[in-house]
């Protein structure tokens, strides 16, 4: 009698094949080119005279973006601290841009800095009595217009200037020892402002 034919042993199955993971994408994916302008500013002096009082600092405009910023206008004000100062800026930050000289072009990740002055009249410093010291607290506001393509943009900044201690807090400006330069200042930066 004929022996039965073995049953077919079963193939072990397959190992799963090993799926090749998407390649990720590294940095920030960006589906529109655009500038972006950032103003960082370091006060140099300061000089109080009966009429004015005058703030030379170095400015810097840096392009952030990925593409180039044409035609930027900077404009600065001097706005006094106190409980206006957030209303004050505020109306400052949604004026539209003057006059003015502008800069032609800022290209991507490019930099460039200039030093350059701001007047107040001393009839507009808002001043405070400090245990019998006349003085007052400043902040520095800046808007920077530009063009990206075919739109515009703004960006605004605004920072507390004063003399620099040797804690994190700065000195008042005394108007009260007549004409004087101020020298050694910093600056910090608030946290109201506009990037659009």
């Amino acid at each position: 009698m004929p022996r039965p034919a073995p049953s077919p042993t079963p193939e072990p199955p397959a190992p799963p094949r090993a799926e090749t993971p998407a390649p990720q994408p590294i940095g920030v994916v960006s589906t529109s080119l655009r500038p972006w302008v950032e103003i960082s500013m370091q006060p140099l002096r300061c000089t109080v005279t009966d009429a004015n009082v005058t703030f030379e600092f170095e400015l810097e405009l840096f392009n952030s973006g990925s593409a180039p910023a044409r035609d930027i206008l900077v404009e600065a004000v001097v706005v006094n601290a106190g409980e206006n100062q957030d209303q004050d800026l505020a109306s400052f930050f949604a004026r539209p841009p003057g006059p003015g000289q502008r800069i032609e072009i800022i290209p991507p990740l490019n930099r460039t800095a200039f030093v350059t002055q701001v007047v107040i009249a001393r009839e507009h410093v808002q001043s405070f009595d400090m245990g019998g010291r006349e003085v007052f607290v400043p902040l520095l506001a800046f808007n920077a217009f530009y063009r990206r393509g075919s739109g515009e943009a703004q960006s605004s900044v605004a920072y507390l200037v004063g003399p620099a201690t040797k804690g994190d807090k700065l000195a008042p400006f005394r108007l009260d020892l007549g004409a004087r330069l101020f020298e050694g200042l910093a600056a910090r930066l608030l946290p109201l402002g506009v990037r659009k």
